[in-house]
Order: structure tokens, then C-alpha cells, then sequence
């Protein structure tokens, strides 16, 4: 219950191209396998960044080049959707 192992996300009103990308597998595979979790136990979500702007880790995925808006309201769309849960997880997670 911290690992992810898959999303999809779509937006039918996002502009081809570029928010749009949220809908193609290369935007979406690289959350597979990062962590809501840091490793003293506290909730961090994922960080959407543009590329090249950060320190690869466990949190932290590419944004979409050109998507800015779109890669802002996913990253607190993340935030705030698990942040919901983050209590009933941390409490259910196995240690």
C-alpha cells in the first residue's frame, strides 16, 4: 500500500499534444513503481517536474512537455485524491 502499480488518467477536453499526453502510456508508465511514501513513513504523493528540473527518486515523475497546467492539476489531483486516504493506508500498509 505505498508502491504504485498502475494509473490511467484521460481528460476529453485536454489539447492533442500536449495535455493530452496524460492519456498516452509513455506519460503513464513511469508512475509504476514509485512510492506515496518516503522512507520515514510520511505521506509525499508524486511530484510531476519538468524534466531535467530534479533529482530522479522513489516520488517524482516527468511532466508533460508543453502541459504545464495539465501536469500541475494531476500532481494535486494525486495529492489531494490519496491524501484522502493517506491515514486509512498508513494504518493498512504492511509493514
Amino acid at each position: 500500500m505505498n508502491t504504485i502499480a498502475g494509473v490511467t488518467f484521460a481528460h476529453a477536453s485536454e489539447t492533442p499534444g500536449l495535455g493530452a499526453e496524460i492519456a498516452s502510456l509513455p506519460f503513464q508508465a513511469p508512475f509504476i513503481g514509485k512510492q506515496i511514501f518516503d522512507e520515514s513513513g510520511s505521506f509525499v504523493s508524486i511530484s510531476v517536474m519538468k524534466p531535467g528540473s530534479y533529482t530522479p527518486d522513489n516520488h517524482t515523475v516527468d511532466a508533460i512537455s508543453g502541459g504545464t497546467i495539465t501536469s500541475k492539476a494531476l500532481q494535486n489531483m494525486l495529492l489531494n485524491s490519496l491524501g484522502a486516504y493517506k491515514n486509512y493506508i498508513a494504518k493498512n500498509k504492511i509493514q
